[in-house]
């Protein structure tokens, strides 16, 4: 009987115990973390002028060379080509959005302009890189122009009509 007593207030003694040590064990910590988000204007990007190289008689020989400057409304005929007095302009493209925002930029190389079943391949001149920053500020209005000209060669062979074609200009936040 001594021997079961023992035990049993041993076994008291650990359940006391045990209970005693976990709750002097347990240690609580706690931490915090900021949470934050920056709201900005949506991008849009609108054509104000499209690429046009007016009227331009072939050469009479050989291969001529056509170029209109993304920086103005001037074509360069070379080579025997000629720029006739016509209505020209470099493609002007407004994009909008966020001030002080970096804007990824994607122009195709070269545009194929078809007329009937000839076609003519133009170079695109773009004056920005892939890359543009926005004007202002950030929880302010931004801008930035985006100017095209190109560039083609003018074969004495090419049929005559008036050639058109679209290309994209896609711009998307960084």
């Amino acid at each position: 009987m001594k021997k079961l007593l023992a035990t049993a207030a041993i076994a008291a003694g650990l359940l006391a115990g045990g209970n005693a040590f976990a709750q002097s064990a347990a240690n609580t910590d706690n931490a915090t973390a900021t949470t934050s988000v920056t709201i900005i204007r949506p991008l849009t990007i609108t054509k104000t002028s499209d690429l046009a190289f007016g009227r331009i008689v072939r050469p009479r020989t050989g291969t001529g060379t056509v170029t209109l400057a993304n920086s103005g409304n001037s074509v360069v005929a070379a080579a025997g080509a000629v720029a006739l007095a016509s209505t020209t302009s470099r493609a002007i493209f407004s994009v909008a959005g966020e001030g002080a925002q970096a804007v990824t930029t994607t122009i195709p190389g070269t545009v194929s302009l078809t007329s009937g079943a000839n076609s003519l391949l133009v170079t695109l001149l773009p004056d920005f890189g892939s890359t543009v920053t926005l004007s202002g500020a950030l929880a302010a209005a931004g801008t930035a122009t985006l100017n095209v000209g190109g560039s083609f060669n003018l074969v004495d062979t090419q049929a005559s009509g008036a050639y058109t074609a679209t290309f994209p200009v896609t711009v998307a936040y960084q």
